[in-house]
């Protein structure tokens, strides 16, 4: 959705890594969720959305630059990104993905540009999305399967800092007592 639709609020590795830790089941056996599942519908889908911002980008061109959000997005902007994928191609598919708000524009803006799409986008933009969502998914899972261990570690850590805090409060009203 967020490559899609160039809707950049619509963040897409929270989306994923929150997957992952649901496939994780926060540490807990048969989450219920194939996280290899997971990793290849995460894949095919970030794949195909920069597919389909692509093929706006190359149908609908100019328009999308004056639509409301692309006027929201700003002309310096699209400019900006227009002249970084003509001068570098594959490369700003590949690294695009990996920067939020070039991640949502790139796309439509290749499109845009007349780039090919099967010699200069998709081979790069494969490498991009498959590397980016595995990340995110498999971080997520990771993440998820230590979760009982960090929230009883965070819960240590902050019941130090809340008895810190009350002796530190006590000292102080003790010698603001005393001058």
């Amino acid at each position: 959705l967020e490559t899609a639709s160039m809707l950049f609020f619509i963040p897409g590795e929270i989306t994923l890594i929150l997957a992952g830790i649901a496939a994780s089941g926060g540490g807990r056996e048969n989450a219920g969720v194939n996280v290899v599942a997971l990793l290849v519908i995460a894949c095919v889908a970030a794949v195909l959305g920069d597919a389909t911002g692509f093929w706006l980008g190359k149908r609908y061109g100019r328009r999308l630059r004056t639509s409301r959000l692309g006027r929201k997005l700003g002309e310096e902007n699209w400019e900006r990104t227009e002249d970084l994928i003509r001068r570098r191609r594959g490369l700003v598919v590949l690294v695009g993905r990996w920067v939020g708000l070039l991640r949502a524009v790139m796309p439509a803006t290749a499109g845009m540009t007349g780039m090919n799409y099967k010699r200069d986008f998709l081979p790069f933009d494969i490498v991009g999305a498959v590397s980016w969502a595995s990340l995110c998914v498999y971080g997520g899972y990771k993440l998820g399967e230590r979760a009982e261990t960090i929230v009883h570690q965070i819960g240590w850590v902050a019941a130090g800092i809340a008895v810190v805090g009350g002796l530190l409060y006590v000292v102080k009203k003790k010698l603001t007592a005393r001058l």
